[in-house]
């Protein structure tokens, strides 16, 4: 076992302190719309904190990608900065969606599109939803299992009982226990708190690391890879199949298509005080990961030079027999960053570390069974029964529902066995709905002309396409390649490609999304004209809402449009507010500019990987670092001062019984 009694004792302690958190906030969950969205009551910081959150299995999906391609998915993931900047700043989606005051996204398909439509969607984006879910625990426990140095089975009397679904039991069980008891009140609460620990734990993390590892010894890792793969040198990856530059151009696109499609964080969505909090919150969280973000690079770059070094081969030692004692070898690919980790963390450190682990299990997966479950009933059961529930059953069958998807993520794990990396299993399990998802939302929110009929070929075509991509891409080697090569014994590709199916998940993304994007666009304009009244959907107008309107006291009223008027900025925006949203662009910016300068260079002129390593040194190193801690302590104030008004206004609201995700026709 790889924990000290202090480090054991570190994780009842955070343990115990979710289920007290956890008992104090369920008071405050009176209706459905606290069940669902926290009353939208939530601040920029709160929503900062508690929403941009890693997962355990994310965690696992990172280390593996930086292990396999190294520093190269930083540089071209920069391709997307100035898309995810104008997404961020300028409330893309979110202030709209907000706008719309839905609690669930499929209930905004129906204000625009059709009841019909919402009930599709939300079959959809349910089984999608749960099927992306399905590997969440199998991958978390494992993950808890050999990184904690857990036996594989533990023996109570005469019965031998296996560790694997018992670690599950117990973190889904916490992770039930917080979604059920007080719904996206209780998450949110539970998820600032940890979110706040899993700050300040990685800025002890980056720098024992930093005290740890010299950048030289990282860097001559690093540089032992192969040629053509390399993990330094961007422009020496030419062998790299899963993670190369066109990963990150897909994901680029997506970004846009994609924007607050997925569902898993559904009760974030609506939960924003107003739809300026809710563009506030995405400008914030541009500051959120610095910190966090340079830990997670560090953690698989140390255990890459570990593994490869012989100067570390003393430290390796333990964690290559670890590893090589794993059968499977996927799992072998996936337990690789941790057990590494496991052996160069002192006691306290590594208590730290597994306290992280289990906070970042727990919170993301109390927020996606508390979103799929929720869903399943909102826009599934409740559109089919057709006439309201009182609040009292309402809220006992959401909370069965929570169960069920539980239920099937503990199922699911025990019986599916991954064969790809993780971010290509959510890639495609996630284009079961996003595949058409996103062309409905952007066409639904931002162009009066998108029809009905449109939505519904859009969101069919892209879940077949996605959909027919994964059966494939599943059963390719099994029996789909030797069944082709009976017929086609010759077929010199089939051969090649008998073992894997050339195209991956993310390539098979790409094409879903396209084809339900022109198909969106196509019908729309080929039926008779017709034009939906976007006003009365979004609250504008005469339609407006007192309390999602503010004004800033100290706004800047301009005569003229400018341009920072066209990408976000308005009236509610106060003098702080401008200048953060100006420092964010500004800042983005200069790193893209750097990214294309260095693109350009490197097309007729080659940078040496030494050159290289610096670069990495200095963006990484010094600016994370400093910025990092800078931003660290500025959120968790923040966040601090958000969590105290959430309570008061909790307290002091206004219950709506009728405000239970029913769209009422006028």
């Amino acid at each position: 076992m790889n924990l000290h009694w202090l480090d054991w004792l570190i994780i009842i302690l955070l343990l115990g302190s979710l289920v007290a958190i956890t008992a104090y906030t369920k008071q405050y969950t009176k209706s459905v719309a606290d069940f669902l969205a926290a009353n939208r009551l939530a601040g920029r910081y709160m929503l900062t904190l508690s929403n941009t959150f890693y997962g355990a299995i994310s965690l696992i999906a990172i280390w593996e990608m930086v292990y396999d391609a190294g520093l190269p998915t930083q540089w071209w993931g920069m391709i997307g900065m100035p898309v995810g900047l104008i997404i961020g700043i300028s409330g893309f989606i979110v202030y709209r969606f907000r706008q719309t005051r839905a609690l669930t996204l499929a209930q905004f398909f129906e204000m625009r599109y059709s009841r019909r439509f919402r009930y599709f969607s939300g079959i959809l984006c349910w089984i999608s939803g749960i099927v992306n879910y399905g590997i969440f625990p199998a991958i978390t426990a494992r993950f808890i299992i050999y990184f904690f140095g857990l036996p594989e089975h533990i023996s109570l009397y005469v019965i031998d009982i296996s560790t694997f679904p018992l670690v599950m039991l117990i973190y889904l069980g916490t992770a039930l226990y917080i979604a059920c008891s007080g719904g996206q009140i209780s998450i949110m609460v539970a998820d600032f708190c940890q979110g706040i620990l899993l700050m300040l734990i990685f800025l002890i993390l980056m720098c024992f690391l930093m005290y740890k590892f010299d950048w030289n010894d990282i860097i001559a890792g690093l540089l032992i890879a192969p040629e053509g793969k390399s993990m330094v040198n961007p422009f020496k990856t030419g062998n790299e199949k899963d993670f190369s530059v066109w990963f990150f151009l897909i994901g680029v696109f997506s970004m846009i298509y994609n924007a607050r499609s997925w569902q898993g964080n559904s009760g974030f969505n609506a939960a924003a005080k107003t739809p300026h909090e809710a563009q506030m919150a995405g400008i914030i969280s541009q500051w959120r990961q610095i910190a966090s973000g340079l830990c997670l690079l560090l953690i698989p770059m140390a255990a890459y030079a570990i593994l490869h070094l012989p100067k570390f081969a003393a430290i390796a030692a333990p964690a290559k027999a670890q590893i090589a004692g794993i059968a499977d070898p996927q799992i072998q690919i996936q337990m690789t960053v941790p057990l590494v980790l496991a052996n160069i963390l002192p006691i306290g450190m590594m208590g730290l570390f597994a306290a992280i682990i289990v906070a970042c299990a727990i919170s993301c997966d109390n927020s996606y069974i508390h979103s799929w479950g929720t869903i399943f009933i909102q826009d599934v059961v409740m559109p089919i029964r057709n006439k309201p529930l009182d609040s009292k059953r309402h809220l006992l069958w959401l909370r069965v529902s929570i169960f069920g998807v539980a239920a099937f993520g503990f199922t699911f794990s025990m019986l599916f066995p991954l064969k790809d990396f993780i971010l290509m299993f959510f890639a495609l399990t996630g284009a079961i709905y996003l595949g058409g998802a996103g062309a409905v939302i952007i066409g639904g929110l931002y162009w009066k002309r998108g029809t009905t009929e449109a939505a519904w070929t859009a969101l069919i075509l892209g879940t077949v396409l996605a959909f027919g991509g994964m059966m494939v891409q599943q059963f390719w080697g099994t029996w789909m390649a030797p069944l082709l090569l009976n017929i086609w014994p010759d077929w010199q590709w089939l051969v090649l490609h008998k073992d894997k199916f050339p195209v991956n998940g993310q390539e098979i993304y790409f094409y879903a999304m396209g084809a339900a994007s022109l198909s969106y666009i196509l019908v729309s304009l080929s039926g008779p004209r017709r034009v939906f009244d976007m006003d009365k959907m979004l609250h504008r107008g005469k339609y407006a809402i007192k309390d999602d309107t503010v004004e800033a006291k100290d706004a800047i009223k301009a005569k003229r449009k400018t341009f920072g008027e066209l990408i976000g900025i308005s009236s509610e925006f106060s003098r702080f507010e401008r200048f953060l949203f100006w420092g964010t662009f500004w800042w983005t910016i200069a790193w893209w500019g750097i990214f294309i300068v260095g693109t350009i260079i490197n097309l007729f002129y080659q940078i040496s990987d030494s050159a290289w390593s610096w670069f990495w040194w200095f963006k990484l190193w010094w600016f994370s670092l400093i910025l990092g801690t800078i931003c660290t302590f500025w959120i968790l104030c923040g966040g601090i001062r958000d969590a105290f008004r959430m309570f008061h206004d909790l307290k002091h609201e206004r219950i709506d019984e009728s405000d239970d995700g029913t769209v009422k026709k006028k």
